[in-house]
């Protein structure tokens, strides 16, 4: 992987897990509780590492039945 795009890569994760902790801490406050900024934070990055993992998953089994497919 080129370097360029393995930071684009950091850089999309990142911005992924501090949006999904600010939708996490906005739900928390509409819903009466306390602002937990580090319990959403944590919780944001299990979110993101399964969405990550899942993604990985797919685009695995996606290339490898276009492999496949070119062979057969």
């Amino acid at each position: 992987m080129r370097n360029g795009r393995r930071w684009f890569g950091m850089w999309s994760v990142v911005a992924w897990w501090v949006v999904v902790t600010a939708a996490l801490s906005l739900l928390s406050m509409g819903l009466g509780h306390g602002p937990n900024v580090p319990g959403c934070a944590a919780s944001a990055a299990f979110f993101v590492a399964l969405g990550e993992a899942g993604h990985w998953l797919r685009s695995r089994y996606a290339r490898r039945a276009l492999r496949g497919r070119e062979a057969g």
